[in-house]
């Protein structure tokens, strides 16, 4: 068996037997190079430290920090109380309204588990209240929160651009339209299942115009914010770390001077968890970075490259084949880590063959967050079911209606590119 195999059985396997993901990145990638002669084991600190040394990546502490503040608050609920006055007085209006608070929210937070987190915390007690069932209760936000990271801002679209040096701004533009299409598509796999099990509405009449407004007007200081940082890229006004920086200072400004919920303990627990956080993702990228660097030594990107082309050399067929690799490796691997192995190499492959940086970048972003709910890892699953305290197999009955709309919406913005680029090429 080769190098290849080998480094990602050993991989795979302690993920199973229930290792640490960044613990079986590591030890895989030391066991290669201590068996084999084509690196040094000194390579070590200086490719773990080349993999975080980038001042695009500096900005990541920033939006985390922003989004810290902004949660620490009744953000959370503001944006819940809008998107019920606009979509609550539907049928099933508690399950859509999750899904529509993921898409504002998702401009305030920008990562999987923190949105997942943070809705499943306040909806699914809710919606169980109101009579929901807890799968459902459970799907709906796990597969809501994907949208998260790909509406800007996104941490991971600044990590595949600092590792294929693509532009965060077209990045982040070019995920904004294909994330509104999944999430009026997972309103509508929802809205299948509500009207199958009999939900009812969850405000007894539509809102009037004048709540809308107010609603609106409470949550719409929080959600300008990704606004501005996107303009800011767009323009060239600022760069990703100084929209970072900027994102910060709203953050302090609409919590703390218009919102009046910041509190010196507030803010130090905002600190102590964006800390965290960073480390978390500085030491993935880290000892991930090592990994790729004996896929590269193997020439990893050239073996792929090859068996691709043996399949098909037509460049939306190659993305396709790519969208299922990262889906199936999606399922035992986490997205972060995932994403700094596979970037590089698919980047040059897809270059290769004509595919547009862009859209490429979107569709791997897209179908990692898929692999988040698919068995048998399933994280956002097990986040909420922790939540809701329900075995994960009880959410198998349906899950399986939710991955396939996800999935169809990956091969829409596959077949249709202009989806993802249109936005990045009026800019």
């Amino acid at each position: 068996m080769g190098v290849i195999p080998i480094l990602f059985v050993i991989m795979l396997f302690l993920i199973f037997i229930g290792v640490p993901i960044v613990y079986s990145v590591g030890i895989s990638a030391i066991w290669i190079i201590i068996n084999n002669d084509f690196v040094n084991l000194t390579i070590l600190p200086s490719r773990m430290f080349k993999g975080i040394d980038s001042v695009t990546l500096a900005s990541i502490p920033f939006f985390l920090l922003a989004a810290e503040l902004l949660s620490k608050g009744s953000i959370i609920k503001r944006i819940i109380n809008f998107s019920s006055s606009l979509i609550g007085h539907l049928k099933g209006g508690l399950a859509h309204v999750n899904i529509l608070a993921s898409i504002f929210f998702s401009g305030v937070q920008g990562t999987v588990t923190a949105d997942s987190a943070a809705i499943g915390g306040l909806l699914i007690p809710a919606m169980k209240e109101d009579g929901y069932d807890d799968d459902l209760s459970v799907v709906v936000t796990a597969t809501s929160s994907c949208i998260g990271p790909i509406i800007p801002p996104s941490v991971l679209m600044i990590i595949y651009a600092i590792l294929t040096e693509t532009s965060v701004a077209d990045l982040f533009i070019g995920g904004a339209i294909p994330g509104v299409i999944l999430g009026v598509a997972l309103m509508g796999i929802t809205h299948y299942w509500v009207m199958k099990r009999g939900y009812q509405p969850y405000r007894q009449k539509r809102a009037s115009f004048k709540e809308i407004i107010t609603s609106f007007i409470q949550s719409s200081p929080a959600m300008i914010v990704p606004l501005f940082i996107v303009l800011g890229l767009v323009f060239g006004v600022v760069t990703p770390t100084e929209s970072g920086i900027l994102a910060c200072l709203s953050a302090l400004i609409i919590s703390g001077l218009i919102y009046r919920e910041l509190t010196i303990v507030k803010i130090i627990d905002a600190l102590k968890s964006t800390l965290y956080s960073t480390t978390v993702i500085l030491l993935i990228i880290s000892i991930t970075t090592v990994f790729s660097e004996i896929l590269v030594r193997q020439f990893f990107a050239q073996k792929l490259t090859g068996f691709i082309l043996s399949i098909t050399n037509n460049p939306t067929g190659i993305l396709f084949l790519m969208a299922v690799i990262v889906f199936i490796l999606g399922m035992a691997i986490d997205t972060n880590p995932l994403l700094v192995m596979l970037a590089a190499p698919l980047y040059k492959v897809g270059t290769f063959v004509g595919i547009d940086p862009i859209q490429l970048g979107v569709v791997l972003v897209m179908t990692a967050l898929i692999g988040t709910i698919s068995p048998p890892v399933s994280l956002l699953v097990c986040i909420n079911c922790g939540i809701a305290k329900i075995p994960v197999s009880r959410t198998y009955r349906i899950i399986w209606s939710y991955l396939l709309v996800m999935m169809l919406i990956v091969f829409l913005v596959i077949l249709f590119p202009s989806i993802i680029t249109w936005l990045p090429s009026i800019s």
